[in-house]
């Protein structure tokens, strides 16, 4: 195994792991009820019928008085993760999906081989 293999192979669990806790960081939030209806950043959103959380968190870039933002959508009915990122253009704010990611998927990649 020659030693960029390992370089990639680390940086691909350490991708995997970080998922895996986000996600379970978001499932954990989708089991406690929501009482206000009113999102802000950091907080998760929860409808009433269930199957899909969103939660926003800001990324530390980008300047103070506007930081670039995230969103993250669970989506319990098909048990995948949506990431977006919230991005301003000469003063137009725009979502940009960064990546989708299957749930069972991101635990079997972090599971030890």
């Amino acid at each position: 195994m020659s030693i960029s293999t390992r370089v990639r192979m680390r940086i691909e669990w350490g991708l995997a792991t970080s998922f895996c806790v986000l996600a379970t960081i978001l499932v954990m939030l989708c089991l406690q009820p929501s009482m206000e209806s009113k999102a802000l950043a950091g907080d998760s959103v929860q409808p009433p019928l269930g199957g899909i959380s969103v939660m926003t968190l800001t990324t530390g870039q980008g300047p103070d008085a506007r930081p670039t933002e995230c969103a993250y959508v669970l989506d319990t009915r098909g048990a995948r993760l949506f990431v977006y990122a919230v991005e301003t253009n000469g003063g137009t704010r725009t979502l940009q999906l960064r990546t989708v990611e299957s749930i069972p998927a991101l635990f079997r990649s972090a599971r030890p081989r």
